[in-house]
């Protein structure tokens, strides 16, 4: 009997346009990468971008619109049934964007049909999820989004296989800071050929990069420091133990690490305001250029989650706001907490690397990786 293999890329929402752009290169570049592979029968992106959509059909993908009110379980039960799928891969556009050959290999030899198993990329809320059998799909049908898959599937009594743990298994594009990232590691591919552990950019992604005029300065001092011998570095916000190892095991630092609130999305955290933060609280009670002040006496370099102490805070920023802080122009932030924070950071006589999840998880360990050729 034939097994029928569906990929599903979800990509879509209102973004910022340079986010945006950026992630309809990726998607069409990991579309491209899968469509190569002999196991995938049909590849279909869900998006409600026009542009994305006409890109998408002119490469060889299935296309289904989206609505201006998506529901994951709902989108993703409706695709396997109209294509009619035995396992199914689904990732977003942004997601691992840096997938090499070696890990699809990987990934396809252990999705085995009919098997009450899995593949993801991340042990708590992953990016990318491969079902060995689309019976699984069921247990998903209630989530709006996507946060709470794993969960979900464990409790469901599918077995979780974890990709091959890499830099690039572990770096989705999300913020505005995983593209300063990707813009460094890409200039380092460029000027370094053949450099060892050069991660799988796609034709677009190197090309459009290329185009940016991005500030790298904050990440370029920061990498400098990462360069040395023993420098202390502090780390901030949702900082896995793997983390810590990889740095540990890539480099020669000392670490500092403040780690909270891991999960706190997939766990529902957040949406019932129930994230707290000691950090968070030291902002509070002593204000944020104290912190930075004295962060910045204990460290050479600070890479900063700042989701977790705007979540305590309780007053998110808009997607403008973020952007703006991500890239380090506290000019442009509207938000008094986070344009705080923002504006010390740029001040501080230490590079502050502030941003989304990434700056502590896959972000930094790519930059760490692209380091270690210097070293040897």
């Amino acid at each position: 009997m034939t097994t029928r293999t569906g990929v599903l890329i979800f990509e879509g929402g209102q973004q910022h346009p340079l986010l945006a752009e950026v992630r309809r290169w990726t998607t069409l570049d990991t579309a491209e990468k899968f469509l190569r592979r002999p196991e995938t029968d049909v590849l279909v992106v869900a998006t409600d971008s026009d542009a994305l959509a006409r890109q998408a059909g002119a490469v060889g993908a299935e296309v289904h619109r989206t609505g201006p009110v998506f529901h994951f379980g709902r989108t993703l039960g409706g695709l396997v049934r109209d294509y009619g799928l035995d396992r199914v891969v689904y990732l977003g556009g942004g997601s691992v964007p840096l997938l090499r050959p070696e890990e699809l290999d990987w990934l396809f030899a252990r999705l085995g049909p009919g098997g009450r198993v899995f593949v993801a990329n991340n042990v708590q809320s992953p990016d990318l999820v491969a079902l060995g059998s689309t019976g699984a799909v069921e247990a998903l049908a209630p989530l709006a989004t996507d946060n709470a898959t794993l969960f979900t599937l464990v409790d469901a009594g599918y077995e979780r296989l974890l990709l091959p743990d890499t830099p690039t298994t572990s770096f989705d594009l999300d913020t505005p800071s995983d593209i300063l990232f990707l813009a460094h590691e890409a200039r380092r591919a460029r000027t370094v050929a053949g450099a060892p552990g050069q991660p799988g950019f796609g034709p677009r992604c190197a090309k459009g990069l290329a185009g940016l005029e991005l500030d790298l300065s904050v990440l370029e001092r920061a990498a400098e420091v990462l360069s040395r011998d023993y420098a202390s570095v502090t780390l901030i916000g949702r900082v896995s133990g793997v983390t810590m190892n990889h740095l540990n095991s890539a480099l020669r630092l000392r670490l500092r690490v403040f780690s909270e609130e891991r999960g706190m999305k997939a766990l529902g955290r957040v949406d019932r305001g129930e994230v707290r933060s000691l950090l968070g609280w030291v902002m509070e009670d002593l204000g944020v250029e104290y912190l930075v002040r004295r962060l910045a006496e204990l460290s050479d370099a600070v890479f900063w989650d700042t989701r977790v102490v705007m979540a305590h805070l309780g007053d998110w920023p808009t997607e403008a706001d973020r952007f703006e802080a991500d890239l380090g122009r506290w000019q442009g932030v509207e938000n008094p907490a986070l344009r705080s924070l923002c504006r010390a950071a740029g001040e501080a006589r230490v590079p502050v690397v502030l941003g989304g999840h990434s700056v502590v998880s896959g972000g930094l360990r790519l930059l760490a990786d692209s380091l270690q050729p210097r070293r040897r």
